[in-house]
């Protein structure tokens, strides 16, 4: 930040209004019917998915559609730039790096391209194709939706909207008025509580994507970075919602959330303190150095402070670099991201399905869960792991146990009056006090390859594979004596 810069009152106006605006989509809760809340940008991204899926093609929606024409097209450059080499694609450092992808990244955009055409066409087996356990559901979830909201339509809108929280300056105001405190609890700027907002009310890609851009440039250090990823990147309210609704917490939702808060604050509050977040070095990107000034003046109020850091933010955005940062954004998403969800969530769905894999690895979080009174704790264990892979995988093995599924059709098919996919009537076995504590437990395990795990890997946040998979064993033993506890102090079911 520039030391030189002189408070303007049109640079106060732009941080101002721009902030107000990005603060109301992405924080207010607006009523969406039958007792449900939603965010503005919520409505903005169910009212997209629903409308472009009403346009149909082969007998499935646009949306879908576009899903498939845009991992074809990822497939083909990877193969292209990898085998051929062209001076266009090699040249240019935006192409080189879509499409020279990672080894893991070139295998996932292959099982993907496969996946969206066999289920396009209807050709495979039942196991691989339904749209319970398999590349339906996984598409369901990426071009479909009841509700209209698909990972397409989500990122579509968060790609433009999302500057409005990271670039106009509210993130310098309140990191100035509040860094005492998050710097104590959490060892974390204050600008980091903004991170923390754009997740809890947005979503947890675009927390992600915040600290993404904000670690490069230059107002975070590798391990604040890391650090935030792996702690504040919980699902949104209005996903809670629908977790809550789709495994019968609906009328728990309150103290659902509140055990769900608390457990997230106190292991934001241990994890930056031991290995391995602890041993990540604190330095920012020596290509962009330190940006960020939290630094009080003792001769100035730190209100004066904030404002200035703000407006001199907002100084400097334009709606050129916004447009810019957006399409960056969704060239890095659409390229590599759904692909990689499509691929490795269908594959995790089917070795759930299919395999006893998930029930051996987890049987040792079945017997802590039976030592901490979980009851039908070994029914449930592999719902412990799954989340690793994708948020939802708990929730749906949580209401699938026993549940009778009406389908349908594929993913693509449109069902009047319910959206694109399937239909399902829910029997649940499992005690309510059993889906309440791995419910929650599925949303503060925080790390999901499918969704955040693979935006921090394709990142330069200091943090690996092997990171993610011991930091998602970590938290998952720290969080559930402490969802239990408080299970038992604060719900009655």
């Amino acid at each position: 930040m520039n030391n030189d810069y002189k408070l303007q009152g049109r640079h106060v106006a732009k941080f101002v209004i721009m902030s107000i605006i990005g603060l109301f989509l992405f924080v207010v809760l607006l009523p969406a019917g039958g007792g449900t809340f939603n965010i503005p940008l919520g409505f903005v991204i169910n009212w997209l998915g629903l409308t472009l899926n009403r346009f149909e093609l082969g007998g499935f929606g646009l949306v879908f559609t576009i899903a498939a024409i845009l991992i074809t097209v990822s497939f083909l450059g990877t193969v292209v730039a990898w085998v051929f080499k062209p001076s266009f694609i090699m040249d240019n450092s935006r192409l080189k790096d879509l499409f020279l992808s990672h080894p893991v990244y070139f295998v996932s955009k292959g099982i993907a391209v496969v996946l969206v055409w066999m289920v396009f066409f209807g050709v495979g087996p039942d196991w691989l194709l339904c749209p319970w356990d398999g590349a339906g559901l996984m598409m369901d979830l990426i071009a479909g939706g009841s509700s209209g909201s698909n990972l397409i339509t989500i990122f579509l809108v968060l790609g433009l909207a999302i500057p409005l929280l990271t670039d106009f300056g509210i993130m310098e105001f309140l990191g100035m008025l509040i860094r005492k405190v998050v710097r104590f609890l959490f060892t974390l700027p204050g600008r980091s509580s903004i991170d923390l907002m754009g997740s809890w009310f947005s979503s947890s890609a675009a927390s992600v994507i915040i600290t993404r851009d904000q670690h490069e440039k230059g107002f975070y250090t590798g391990r604040e970075a890391a650090a935030i990823c792996v702690n504040f990147t919980i699902v949104s309210l209005p996903f809670t919602f629908v977790i809550a609704n789709f495994i019968g917490l609906m009328s728990n939702f309150l103290v659902f959330y509140l055990v769900i808060c608390i457990t997230v604050i106190i292991l934001a509050v241990i994890m930056p303190r031991i290995w391995p977040l602890r041993g990540i070095k604190d330095e920012y990107l020596p290509e962009v150095g330190k940006q960020i000034v939290e630094e009080p003046d003792p001769n100035t109020s730190i209100f004066s402070q904030a404002t200035r850091l703000a407006a001199q933010r907002a100084s400097v955005t334009t709606p050129a670099g916004v447009i810019k940062s957006g399409l960056s954004n969704w060239l890095n998403i659409f390229m590599d991201l759904i692909p990689f969800i499509l691929a490795w969530g269908t594959i995790a769905l089917v070795i759930n399905a299919q395999t006893p894999i998930f029930d051996i690895a987890s049987w040792p979080f079945g017997q802590f869960m039976r030592l901490l009174g979980v009851e039908y704790a070994m029914n449930y264990s592999s719902a412990t792991l799954v989340g690793f892979f994708d948020m939802f995988l708990p929730a749906v093995l949580l209401s699938g146990q026993d549940a009778v599924a009406v389908y349908t059709g594929y993913a693509g098919d449109y069902v009047e009056g319910y959206g694109y996919g399937y239909e399902l009537y829910e029997f649940f076995v499992a005690p309510i006090a059993t889906r309440f504590i791995i419910g929650a437990l599925s949303i503060v395990q925080i790390i999901y390859m499918a969704e955040t795990g693979i935006l921090i890997l394709k990142s330069k946040i200091p943090l690996n594979i092997g990171h993610l998979a011991i930091i998602f064993l970590m938290r998952t033993v720290f969080a559930l004596p402490i969802i239990v506890l408080l299970t038992r102090i604060l719900f009655r079911g």
